[in-house]
């Protein structure tokens, strides 16, 4: 009895060790055995990443294509919004821009109403020159050489005008009110503004000559013009209807 129970006892402790050995066998390709247990490996898993706020997401590809996919339509979008630049347009939204009239290619003439008491006169411009340009916002009319602009703008459409080689455009003007006191003025000049009212260079002062029959022109102190425009009709019906006339 005594040998068998010292044979089971030696049994015992062979399995025991061979456990152990082949534990630290198993053990080995993934970690250390430092004699009191196996730690386990700091390689992170190639199963799964980390999103920047902490999100576990599956190493399946799917968040590297979103990712992808984002910037591409980032891309694509930024060249579609640089699309306007392909209209060779600049700011103007792929219009084109026609260059102002200036004084080298424009004539004025000018025509009086005697039968509203010489109280109207109308502008005529004439592209004397040999390309297309545009009248824009209404004329900067001085009298007796003056050098501030005294002639403000009327009700009028505002559109403006372009005309090319031989083409005319009308501006307007109500001169005096009925009662009103007034100084006569002998000499008149046109000046032209360029695209943005006020801030572009105006040209060099075009001579108006008088109507033959007018000597002078009497005005107020607050004569008006109307908006340059193409059709003389209409440049007419504006003059007319400024401050009562007919």
């Amino acid at each position: 009895m005594r040998t068998a129970h010292r044979g089971w006892k030696a049994h015992a402790l062979g399995a025991a060790a061979l456990t152990a050995l082949l534990s630290a066998t198993a053990c080995e390709p993934g970690g250390t055995n430092n004699g009191t247990g196996t730690t386990p490996s700091a390689t992170p898993s190639a199963t799964a990443s980390t999103r920047p706020g902490g999100e576990d997401t599956g190493s399946d590809g799917e968040d590297t294509a979103t990712d992808g996919s984002s910037q591409d339509s980032g891309g694509n979008s930024g060249n579609s919004g640089g699309s306007g630049n392909s209209g060779g347009s600049g700011s103007t939204g792929g219009k084109t821009v026609t260059a102002a009239c200036r004084d080298a290619n424009i004539s004025i003439t000018t025509t009086l109403y005697a039968h509203d008491q010489a109280r109207h006169l109308l502008l005529t411009a004439t592209n004397t020159g040999n390309k297309e340009c545009a009248l824009y916002h209404y004329p900067v009319v001085r009298f007796d050489d003056g050098r501030e602009d005294q002639v403000g703008p009327m009700e009028s459409e505002m559109k403006g005008a372009t005309i090319g080689p031989g083409e005319k455009a009308y501006a307007g003007m109500l001169l005096f009110r009925t009662g009103a006191p007034t100084e006569a003025v002998e000499t008149m000049t046109v000046s032209l503004q360029g695209r943005v009212s006020n801030a572009d260079a105006d040209s060099g002062p075009i001579e108006a000559p008088l109507p033959d029959e007018a000597d002078f022109l009497n005005i107020d102190d607050n004569p008006l013009v109307s908006y340059w425009n193409i059709s003389r009709e209409k440049s007419e019906s504006y003059m007319f209807k400024a401050a009562g006339g007919n």
